[in-house]
């Protein structure tokens, strides 16, 4: 996110260091050509993106550069880039490939940088959404569920080798969101966030302690690399259907229900005023139906089973948990956001939080009828 504390002209500076950066970062770490535009693509909160017109014996070719947050690891990186290759080899042609360098390898280390850099192949298609604005049609809708069922199928077999994600499974993760808050909580730091953060504390806390997915049932939950950020602003969109996702670096290998439940909670709860917070019942269905037609249809992968089913109300929970703890530990660790916007997040996630609590029959049933 933008420091909007700086003065005008450290944010010029700045944006002309970081184009400076990223050109040559291209033109001397691979062979595409010579840099002509550097634009910005906004929306992202811990890496930053750039579109690259780059112009080689005379065509102009589109690329994405991606400059990765200070202190991920590499093998994180590595682990994001053999997936894609992956999937592409098993026929998933709507991720964008990743490009090698001349060295011959997906990502670029300048020495005099601390930061690690990365250039793909650049989708075509509308950026339309964002993970706070859900607003898609019908049509559009259908068609992410439909991407989500032919990722997760594109992505069995998948062997990282030593590549490895820092972040643990689901259900190693969630107990360690306790201590975390309430740390968070004994910060000290004043204001709206943090009265509202505290006022709903307890039941949080609660929450994490109700949210279990046994060892037993997960032994019988199918596991493949997942996507981990699969909402409407990680989608490219043209004519009412999905034609790109990206964003895979909080990929990593997990409980598909997992990656499910979290894709549930992103395009099916409202953000509007009178309703914010609330799963939207009628989508909750509709996304999941068309996610196991999915399945059906290509055979690759089975639907999801019984054990997920019984499960799903839980795994919503869990998934909504992993989301506010994102909100929460953003907010924390930076000084410089601000109060009012990380209050939105953080409000929605809680009511989540209840109406996920309130209507676990609902939810319930809804899931008891994929079986028929």
């Amino acid at each position: 996110m933008p420091n909007w504390t700086a003065s005008a002209s450290q944010r010029i500076s700045s944006r002309s260091d970081s184009r400076r950066e990223i050109v040559e970062v291209l033109e001397e770490w691979y062979d595409l050509g010579r840099v002509q535009a550097v634009s910005e693509i906004f929306g992202g909160y811990d890496n930053h993106s750039y579109r690259l017109v780059v112009k080689r014996q005379g065509f102009s070719q589109n690329y994405f550069l991606r400059r990765y947050k200070q202190g991920i690891a590499e093998h994180e990186i590595q682990f994001e880039h053999a997936l894609l290759d992956h999937c592409a080899a098993r026929g998933f042609t709507l991720a964008a490939r990743v490009i090698a360098n001349r060295q011959g390898t997906t990502y670029a280390k300048p020495p005099n940088s601390n930061r690690v850099f990365a250039v793909y192949e650049f989708l075509e298609g509308e950026d339309k959404y964002s993970w706070n604005n859900p607003a898609l049609n019908d049509e559009e809708f259908v068609s992410a569920s439909k991407m989500l069922a032919t990722f997760h199928s594109a992505a069995i077999g998948f062997e990282p080798g030593n590549f490895t994600r820092v972040e643990p499974p689901v259900r190693d993760l969630l107990p360690t969101f306790s201590s975390r808050f309430k740390n968070f909580a004994q910060t000290g730091r004043n204001g709206k966030f943090q009265r509202f953060f505290l006022a709903h504390l307890d039941n949080i806390l609660a929450s994490i302690e109700n949210t279990r997915i046994t060892k037993a049932d997960a032994s019988h939950m199918p596991q493949c690399p997942i996507h981990c950020d699969f909402h409407p602003g990680n989608l490219k969109y043209l004519n009412n259907r999905v034609v790109g996702v990206f964003d895979f670096d909080w990929s990593k290998i997990d409980l598909r229900l997992f990656d499910l439940c979290m894709a549930v909670d992103y395009f099916c709860c409202s953000w509007e005023e009178g309703n914010d917070g609330d799963l939207r019942l009628d989508k909750v269905s509709l996304f999941l139906n068309v996610y196991q037609e999915r399945l059906q249809q290509t055979g690759v992968m089975k639907p999801l089973n019984t054990v997920e089913i019984r499960n799903l109300p839980d795994m919503l929970s869990a998934a909504n948990l992993c989301i506010l703890n994102w909100i929460v530990s953003i907010f924390y660790l930076d000084d410089d956001l601000a109060d009012h916007e990380y209050l939105a997040y953080l409000k929605h996630s809680v009511r989540l939080m209840y109406f996920i609590a309130k209507h676990r029959h609902k939810l319930s049933q809804i899931v008891a009828d994929l079986l028929t």
